[in-house]
């Protein structure tokens, strides 16, 4: 009786290692290499990191424009290709070629958000961006509706 139950549970074993093995096969056939494509490509944007500095610029009530010096640095695992380039702004524009890391320093006049993004080479595709915001300060003080050294409100 054990002789048979240790043959059954060779055959079961056996058959399963024929399913899985033929599951690979059909997922290798089927869409393995496109799945490898969408993986590399999300891996690739997310290796990348860019950051700003400063990240917003606060407008007082009277003021019409931001003006500062922003640092724009970006890391990435593996070396790359890119170029960083300001949204609505063509006249910026650095590239990189086989670096892992770069820094690039601005100084920029402006009124309303700006995107930084970073792009291959050719320019086609956007790979990260980051966005400078601009904000407006309200009002500090407002009027109240009472005073408050008034005693029979």
């Amino acid at each position: 009786m054990l002789r048979q139950h240790s043959s059954a549970r060779n055959m079961r074993s056996s058959a399963a290692r024929k399913s899985v093995a033929l599951g690979c096969i059909i997922a290798a056939i089927l869409g393995l290499p496109a799945m490898r494509a969408d993986a590399a490509r999300d891996t690739l944007a997310g290796d990348i990191r860019l950051e700003l500095s400063p990240r917003i610029c606060t407008l007082a009530a009277d003021d019409k424009q931001c003006e500062a010096r922003v640092h724009a640095m970006w890391r990435s695992a593996r070396e790359e290709s890119l170029c960083l380039v300001i949204v609505d702004h063509p006249q910026v524009k650095r590239c990189w070629e086989h670096f892992s890391n770069g820094t690039y320093t601005i100084e920029l006049v402006f009124s309303e958000d700006l995107i930084f993004q970073l792009k291959d080479p050719d320019l086609q595709r956007v790979l990260t961006s980051e966005t400078l915001r601009v904000i407006r300060e309200a009002i500090r003080y407002r009027h109240r509706r009472r005073q408050p050294w008034n005693i029979f409100d």
